[in-house]
């Protein structure tokens, strides 16, 4: 039976408790808390997306130009990659966990990542000679700014459509990878006679440089849109306990149910679904972020042309995004898990058949499987955040959602310096890359990822809901854990 508390009426809310539990916040329109539509929350979350995410998405195409500029090996180059990625994932749990406690509301969370990524890492990156000047600017600022701002605006979606969270998380989410379409675009156009996509010196410091004012103006005023609803909250035009009655948000919500109750950090990670979660985001990331990191070095291996490569690279990355919102619509159609396992299993596929195309040089059939498997290889990353928020609730969703991201750290050691190890034989040095074995390892991650997913992903069941709260309130000495506030 669910229960309703009386109006606040200074505020014009009330609280309903659903069966298992769980409290909704009715009673107040977007437009009340904000001044303004919901949707503009959204669109100001992509737009940063689509800025912050130019620091991994661009980097395929700079980083032969960085090496060639400053004589730096591929190993040590690869390494900066898998640095970044680690720096960019840990940043999140505790941007999440401030966040949550009230201590660094989104909005400033949003503008400060800005001007890390955007201003402090790129200036670094631009006037860095050394390699480790590099790892300073490119890996740990670079990384450190764009994870705050990705973990900001990813989570808002379930926040403001917690009713409605598919496409729209995808379409968010879907910005760091096509914001940086015409940035490889403009780095293959002022590519030197040194292969494509190659910039001169001075070159690669004034477009790092110009890419950086870029990203921070542009995150900054879309930051200063961004806020969080109060905990608990529920669009008012929707009945949170008999949604299944209102056409409109039926098949979402049927397709995946909301969580039994909001969970704290502790009790999601009581749950075996947690890890699991954790594992197959890994492994798909590892399979993903391969084809960012190496697709452009090796169409230029394969002497495939210009046209073939940035084409291809510059197509990955905008079918990468596009596809994440579509991701969403059809998985309020079949559910999170079943989107994920056949977008991991074709990827799989199309990734290996990238491989043959450029063996056997045949540039346009590259072009087309690169595209194919960047639309791809996005899934993982709407459709998981998504059923984060559907398992575990809303409030807590920046920390909980932050700490599963923080497995991208071991999936970007796969792609970037594991896959190097495997295709060059050293750590940290420079050496002729033997692609075969690395198109295999990252697929192979990619295959391992679909299993998992498919058989250790479902929901929390009711019975392992009341076991995690059991085990966390053990663990923290009897009564439930406080919940964060955001």
């Amino acid at each position: 039976m669910s229960s309703t508390s009386p109006p606040d009426i200074s505020s014009g809310y009330r609280e309903v408790v659903g069966p298992t539990g769980r409290v909704f916040r009715v009673g107040e329109t977007p437009k009340q808390l904000l001044g303004y539509p919901r949707a503009l929350v959204i669109m100001a979350a992509w737009l940063v997306m689509c800025l912050s995410g130019l620091v991994e998405y661009t980097w395929g195409a700079l980083s032969g130009s960085l090496a060639a500029a400053h004589h730096w090996g591929p190993a040590p180059v690869f390494w900066l990659f898998s640095c970044f990625v680690i720096c960019e994932s840990f940043v999140q749990i505790g941007t999440g966990f401030l966040r949550n406690k009230g201590i660094l509301p989104v909005k400033y969370a949003v503008i400060a990542g800005g001007v890390v990524c955007g201003i402090v890492a790129y200036a670094i990156t631009a006037y860095s000679t050394g390699i480790w000047q590099a790892y300073l600017g490119y890996a740990v600022c670079g990384g450190i700014g764009s994870g705050m701002v990705y973990s900001s605006a990813i989570n808002i979606v379930g926040k403001w459509y917690p009713e409605k969270k598919g496409w729209r998380t995808g379409f968010v989410n879907g910005g760091w990878a096509y914001g940086s379409v015409p940035f490889i675009l403009a780095i293959g156009g002022f590519s030197t006679g040194a292969g494509a996509g190659t910039l001169s010196p001075a070159s690669v410091r004034d477009f790092i440089l110009v890419q950086g004012v870029i990203m921070t103006v542009g995150i900054a005023l879309a930051g200063l849109l961004m806020k969080d609803p109060p905990k608990n909250w529920w669009p008012a035009d929707v009945d949170p306990v008999n949604w299944a009655k209102d056409k409109r948000t039926a098949r979402d919500l049927r397709s995946n149910p909301p969580a039994f109750d909001h969970y704290t950090l502790r009790e999601m990670w009581s749950t075996p679904q947690a890890k699991w979660l954790g594992i197959q985001y890994s492994l798909f990331i590892g399979c993903s972020l391969f084809g960012v990191a190496y697709y452009f070095e090796f169409g230029e291996s394969m002497h495939l042309g210009a046209a073939a490569v940035v084409g291809g690279v510059a197509g990955f990355s905008l079918a990468d995004g596009l596809f994440r919102p579509v991701y969403g619509w059809v998985s309020e159609y079949i559910g999170r898990r079943r989107t994920m396992t056949g977008a991991y299993a074709l990827n799989v596929v199309f990734q290996l058949l990238a491989l043959v195309a450029g063996l056997n040089h045949l540039a346009v059939f590259f072009a087309i499987c690169a595209v194919v498997s960047g639309g791809l290889s996005g899934a993982c990353f709407p459709m998981t955040a998504a059923a984060v928020a559907d398992y575990y609730g809303e409030n807590n969703n920046a920390v909980n959602y932050g700490s599963v991201y923080a497995w991208k750290a071991l999936g970007g050691s796969f792609a970037g310096g594991l896959a190097a190890l495997v295709m060059t034989g050293t750590l940290y040095g420079s050496a002729h890359f033997h692609w075969v074995q690395g198109f295999l390892f990252g697929a192979g991650l990619g295959a391992i990822a679909v299993f998992v997913v498919h058989f250790k992903c479902k929901a929390p069941t009711l019975e392992q809901r009341q076991a995690a709260v059991a085990r966390a309130a053990a663990a923290t000495g009897g009564g439930r854990e406080p919940e964060l506030v955001g």
